[in-house]
């Protein structure tokens, strides 16, 4: 299937420097980027009357929460080292 689009300048150029710095062809950098964002589709299905939406975090988020586990982590075996 051949899909085609009409991006600004802007986004044109950040999309060749971002696959460039992957070491990809446009085309290809495109590819993947939205074989990523379907694979990161909410799954959505019923639990007895709930209706459960599951999905997995992109980028920053994933990164953000494992920073935070990180951090409180640092927090409470400082707190536990420490003499009271």
């Amino acid at each position: 299937m051949a899909i085609t689009l009409e991006l600004t300048p802007e986004i044109e150029a950040r999309l060749i420097a971002q696959a460039k710095a992957q070491g990809m062809s446009a085309e290809d950098f495109l590819k993947a980027a939205i074989e990523n964002l379907l694979s990161a589709e909410p799954q959505v299905y019923r639990v007895g009357t709930a209706l459960v939406v599951q999905s997995t975090p992109i980028g920053n988020l994933e990164t953000s929460v494992e920073q935070m586990r990180a951090e409180r982590l640092s927090g409470l075996i400082a707190d536990y080292e420490s003499p009271v």
